[in-house]
């Protein structure tokens, strides 16, 4: 916390004052979480100095002299919170609008503001479109390794945000183009294998955030959810079909992994050694055909969560298209790269503690 954060904190305070004023030590309680804190220094509290640099006003008990006090929770809980979840809070102040793929639906306007196109190629006037990303902060869009490394586009050098129709302009979108700055690949990626298929895309300009573009949270727990999940992209509509320029969507359902690595066992060794990891990979598909198809690749897996008592609604990316077998066949599997297992790269890449 700097000096001007504790100044504008004791300005605050003169001009509006506090009602029933404790002092240092004091024992307090938190109103937005109902549990027990004690009156201490701003800067001396953890939980205060991320709200603040979440621009939101921590909850005052007085000042001592010129030195503001505020209620900091006792309960680790508050103060263990990963920088994902951290900046998940922070993006999702303002709600989301809410309302690729075999046997997908078409994707509705400003439905998926994370939702990211990977663009290939020098002529920004004739750029292919290859594969999906998701923003996951004002700078990051988070893919598929595979989707940095093509033999015959070279590496990915735009991403566009707030698309629907990549060729259609009267579509309700706010399509943006952004130069990819740097790329960075999980140093465990070694192709052929297929592990590991995680990058990130730095872009050149920072994202400004509105209605039809809007990060993502990332996945951080272990256990997946029990809620639908879906999968969205731009890819082929079956495995020889033409790909969507329309963004689908789908819904899929999680598959044991023992069905999975069943289904995946007549893989070669150098793609495949150790079989399907349950650990960082997630096996979904549906019995009627529904799954991701090849162009759908680095593109989100992911589920709506809901609003709670500190963030309103917001999808979170539990997963990226990886790769499968044939797509929209009866009791197909796709394979999408387990974020989770991924989450202190990605926080030290985009999020880096200074």
């Amino acid at each position: 916390m700097s000096i001007k954060d504790i100044i504008k904190i004791s300005v605050f305070l003169s001009i509006y004052g506090i009602c029933a004023a404790q002092f240092e030590g004091n024992s307090c309680v938190l109103s937005d979480a109902s549990g027990p804190g004690k009156c201490v220094k701003a800067q001396n509290c953890d939980y205060a100095k991320r709200l603040i640099q979440m621009r939101q006003n921590p909850q005052l008990c007085g000042f001592r002299r010129r030195t503001a006090l505020v209620c900091c929770p006792i309960s680790s809980n508050f103060t263990n919170k990963s920088r994902s979840e951290e900046k998940c809070q922070e993006y999702h102040h303002i709600r989301n609008v809410r309302p690729v793929i075999a046997f997908g639906e078409k994707a509705k306007s400003r439905e998926f503001p994370h939702m990211a196109a990977v663009g290939y190629g020098d002529d920004k006037k004739d750029v292919l479109w290859a594969c999906g990303g998701s923003l996951i902060s004002d700078q990051f869009v988070l893919t598929a390794a595979h989707c940095t490394r093509t033999r015959d586009y070279g590496d990915p050098k735009w991403v566009r945000l707030g698309e629907l129709n990549l060729n259609d302009t009267t579509e309700d979108a706010d399509p943006q183009d952004f130069d990819v700055e740097a790329v960075f690949v999980h140093p465990d990626y070694k192709p052929p294998s297929l592990y590991n298929d995680v990058a990130l895309l730095k872009l050149k300009k920072t994202v400004l955030f509105n209605l039809y573009i809007k990060p993502a949270c990332v996945h951080t727990e272990e256990k997946l959810p029990n809620s639908l999940i879906q999968a969205i992209g731009w890819g082929k509509t079956d495995f020889y079909g033409d790909s969507s320029s329309h963004l689908l969507k789908v819904y899929l359902t999680i598959i044991k992994h023992q069905t999975c690595s069943k289904s995946y066992s007549n893989i070669s060794e150098r793609k495949l050694a150790k079989g399907i990891e349950d650990k960082s990979q997630i096996c979904a598909g549906d019995a009627s055909g529904k799954d991701t198809c090849p162009g759908d690749s680095g593109g989100p897996l992911q589920f709506w969560q809901s609003s709670s008592g500190e963030l309103l609604d917001h999808f979170v990316v539990i997963g990226i298209t990886s790769f499968g077998k044939a797509c929209g066949v009866e009791n197909s599997a796709g394979v999408y790269t387990r974020v989770s297992f991924f989450r202190s790269w990605i926080e030290d890449t985009v999020w880096p503690i200074s």
